[in-house]
């Protein structure tokens, strides 16, 4: 894949330009299999549409810009082989080739993802504890609740005015959340992901303002 090809690609050689992968995922989902293996200009490139939320395309006689609203997810193994985090099977990976792989994706990148999830090895005998049709209505509860406090847009696409006026927490969560920024070096830009997810983790729980289980959640979710 082209870095040409994800933004815009050309008409007919022309500077005229049409939609690439990034700008038609607007408002929809944009899925990154097997992320480290991606070129390091196409990752860097999601940098801005990912935090600016679109996307400027210059042409020698336009300038085209396309909103990029989309929701980013990707996945990775844990190492080259897959099997570090396995129960089964054993890790044929050397410190030095995890470290690589994992060096592929740089700093600025991985502080644009809101949250990051580990999956486990699954088992037949696993059991959900939550089932598809009751998770559904507490999204949808949840989005009624961003809805009518009336945000102009859903929690993960909040600006920073914005988080500072709906994204509240009670004074235990502030403490916390001081001592995790000192503790984990927390950027500016992590603090506000932070908050936006804990902001959704709230909604779903009916919380008017976000409470200390909320945020230690969210701030779970920014392990890696």
């Amino acid at each position: 894949m082209r870095i040409v090809a994800l933004f815009t690609s050309n008409v007919s050689g022309s500077s005229n330009a049409k939609m690439g992968e990034v700008a038609l995922s607007n408002h929809g989902v944009l899925f990154f299999d097997e992320l480290p293996h991606f070129p390091s200009n196409i990752l860097e490139a999601l940098r801005e549409p990912l935090e600016d939320n679109k996307i400027l395309i210059s042409r020698v006689n336009s300038k085209i810009l396309y909103e990029t609203k989309f929701i980013f997810v990707s996945a990775m193994n844990p190492c080259p082989c897959g099997n570090k985090l396995s129960s089964m099977k054993e890790c044929r990976c050397s410190d030095f080739e995890i470290q690589r792989y994992k060096n592929r994706l740089s700093e600025p990148f991985l502080d644009r993802i809101d949250l990051y999830v580990v999956m486990n090895d699954s088992f037949s005998d696993n059991k959900n504890v939550v089932g598809s049709q009751e998770l559904h209505e507490s999204v949808i509860k949840a989005f009624q609740r961003q809805k009518n406090r009336g945000q102009k847009e859903l929690n993960g696409k909040l600006s920073d005015k914005d988080i500072k006026k709906y994204c509240i927490l009670d004074d235990e969560s502030h403490e916390i959340l001081e001592k995790a920024r000192v503790n984990y070096a927390l950027s500016f830009r992590s603090i506000n992901k932070v908050l936006k997810v804990a902001r959704t983790i709230a909604d779903i729980n009916e919380h008017e303002i976000i409470q200390k289980g909320d945020l230690l959640k969210s701030l779970n979710f920014r392990k890696r």
